[in-house]
């Protein structure tokens, strides 16, 4: 009989064990942590760009020296000086054109980019572009002085010089290496600063018309005779590709896993041209002394032209960029 309650006493007590067991909440394995996602920047990336420059420094330079003056320190009279000022003729010559220089840029641009700290860029980029940028110079100058006086009134020599230059500049082509280093904010947003080494191809021509006036006077106004001569001819051409810097910022939207859109500052600088004009030469009536002939009258100058090619440029740019698409981690359940 003991034997028969105790089997009972321990069949009863596994069975409210068990039913115990059974209201307890099942153990279930932890969740796999979650891997941070993909790096969405990193790799290399092609793209295409449109935009418009607008120039910086637009004021272009022209500085003439007078080098001969029949009439002058230099003329075939001398040591007879008869106008000891006959270099103020080189100021007629000389001055500052204003001309806004601006056109239309576009081309395509490659680079790298390498994503660090989850939210940090930096990387190269190199871009190339066609350019229509241009622009043109001119102004128009005069001097007058006199070249000698006697009595005083009785007898004198007035001298004048005009003359009207032409500069006209442009940039065929224009291209960039720059680093990169932005912020990564969305995480399909990125601001950016940039900047590097600049180059491009450019062009400048400088055309300018001469003319002299010679007044001599005797009892003014009882005699006067106007003698004036002048020459078109001051032509010049300049090429050069030239290397600089450039500088800038942007912001660029990745809207697709592979594309991305962006809008995008530069100013960039080429530097200083300077170049020798054309002589610039006006030529009077001739004399012949023991079978040499000479010009009576003649002024001859030299000019040099000043241009600062830089400016800022405001575009847009599309990339498609060579990375995978971001995957989403899946945490599986049980």
């Amino acid at each position: 009989m003991k034997t028969f309650f105790s089997a009972t006493a321990i069949a009863l007590a596994l069975s409210a064990g068990a039913a115990l067991a059974a209201d307890l909440p099942a153990l279930k394995a932890p969740l796999a942590p979650l891997l941070p996602p993909p790096p969405m920047w990193t790799g290399f990336y092609l793209g295409l760009n449109a935009g418009y420059s607008f120039g910086a420094s637009n004021n272009v330079e022209v500085a003439t020296a007078n080098v001969y003056d029949s009439l002058g320190p230099s003329g075939f009279l001398a040591p007879l000086v008869i106008d000891p000022n006959a270099g103020s003729a080189g100021l007629a010559a000389s001055g500052t054109g204003y001309g806004q220089r601006n056109g239309f840029i576009g081309g395509g641009q490659v680079g790298y980019n390498y994503q660090f700290g989850n939210s940090f860029l930096i990387g190269l980029e190199a871009d190339l572009q066609g350019a229509g940028i241009r622009s043109d110079n001119s102004f128009v100058g005069a001097s007058s002085w006199n070249a000698f006086n006697i009595g005083p009134g009785v007898v004198r020599l007035d001298r004048s010089a005009a003359s009207a230059t032409t500069v006209t500049s442009r940039t065929d082509w224009l291209g960039t290496v720059r680093g990169r280093l932005g912020y990564i904010w969305g995480p399909s947003f990125l601001i950016y600063a940039t900047g590097g080494l600049a180059y491009g191809g450019t062009q400048a021509t400088t055309h300018q018309s001469f003319f002299m006036n010679n007044t001599l006077s005797v009892l003014p106004p009882l005699l006067s005779v106007s003698v004036p001569y002048g020459s078109i001819g001051g032509f010049t051409r300049y090429d050069q590709s030239r290397v600089g810097w450039t500088v800038g910022g942007g912001i660029e939207w990745l809207f697709a896993p592979n594309l991305s859109f962006k809008a995008e500052y530069l100013y960039y600088d080429l530097g200083t041209a300077r170049y020798l004009n054309s002589p610039l030469a006006a030529v009077g009536p001739s004399v012949s002394v023991l079978g040499i002939t000479s010009p009576l009258l003649a002024s001859i100058n030299q000019g040099t032209t000043r241009i600062k090619f830089d400016g800022h440029i405001a575009r847009v740019g599309i990339n498609y960029h060579f990375v995978s698409a971001p995957v989403v981690p899946v945490v599986a359940r049980y």
